[in-house]
């Protein structure tokens, strides 16, 4: 578990999951700045092809946890750093420099997370005020993330994510976020909050997850 300067100088490459738009994938790259590599997964339909970016064609409709899991193992061995990003994110203009700074500077942190703003709807449940109370009884964190909690906005170091065997896709993506935090703090890894870094989710993007999509 231990992370050294040469990591903290490897390259990031950017994830892009969830079904949307070209225009929607443009505006969030476009927000990142230049990056090492952009990986766009998505399926039914994926994009024949987008300029600056490597398009997985899942062929089916996966949600997020999935997606990201089946685009890490495509990165090459220079890739320390993986910057998950949902198609429907905007990010500030310094928000990934303010990512991997403070990256450099806690060289234990496996998962750094931005000040998400915007929309984030919680999972449904049948009968919806039923479902939300339920909801926020049992599973508190996912109603109200904590502003650790890796999830649609995070980078994460690659050596952290694969320590812990990635995201576990049978699970739907606000619960599949809270049992990554749990592995990762279960290793000893640490989950850095880092509000100068912000990124706003401005469209909710087409990532289902029901079972039978996951």
């Amino acid at each position: 578990m231990e992370a050294g300067s040469d990591e903290a100088a490897g390259a990031c490459a950017v994830v892009v999951a969830g079904n949307g738009s070209v225009d929607d994938v443009k505006r969030c790259l476009t927000s990142l700045g230049l990056v090492d590599e952009v990986v766009l997964v998505a399926g039914d339909p994926a994009p024949a092809e987008l300029p600056g970016a490597r398009v997985i064609d899942l062929g089916e409709r996966l949600g997020r946890p999935a997606a990201v899991n089946r685009a890490v193992v495509t990165l090459g061995p220079e890739v320390a750093f993986v910057l998950v990003t949902e198609v429907g994110l905007t990010w500030d203009d310094d928000a990934v420099a303010a990512l991997r700074a403070a990256a450099r500077d806690t060289p234990r942190a496996g998962a750094l997370v931005p000040r998400l703003e915007g929309s984030s709807p919680a999972p449904a449940l049948p009968g919806r005020w039923v479902g939300d109370a339920l909801l926020a009884r049992l599973a508190p964190d996912v109603v109200t993330p904590p502003a650790d909690l890796p999830g649609p906005a995070v980078l994460l170091r690659r050596a952290a994510l694969e320590s812990v065997g990635g995201w576990d896709a049978r699970l739907a993506a606000p619960f599949a976020d809270l049992d990554l935090a749990r592995r990762l703090d279960e290793a000893g890894w640490l989950r850095v909050a880092v509000p100068s870094a912000r990124a706003v989710r401005d469209a909710v993007p087409d990532v289902p997850e029901s079972p039978a999509e996951r």
